[in-house]
């Protein structure tokens, strides 16, 4: 029986993609083997075709809370940035 090896980093480290309002962003979490902090860094692909990439500036106890936090910050500038480019805005 062969056993393959797999770096620490390798098992604390997942990517997920999603989207919010037809726009597609992507997100990195990876976990810190020395510290177990998860930290996070993504991108966003707008369907207009400007990309906006963004990183945690704090660390998370757990990677539920740092999946968690990552969405809602992409929703929320995805949010941002489409409610700067409606034509009746004041």
């Amino acid at each position: 029986m062969k056993v393959m090896k797999t770096n620490m980093e390798d098992r604390s480290r997942y990517r997920i993609t999603d989207s919010h309002r037809n726009q597609t962003f992507v997100g990195e979490l990876r976990k810190d083997r020395d510290t177990y902090a998860w930290t996070w860094k993504g991108h966003i692909d707008f369907t207009d075709g400007h990309n906006f990439e963004f990183a945690s500036q704090r660390s998370f106890v757990t990677a539920v809370e740092a999946e968690d936090y990552l969405r809602r910050f992409a929703c929320a500038r995805i949010d941002n940035r489409l409610s700067t480019m409606q034509p009746n805005r004041l």
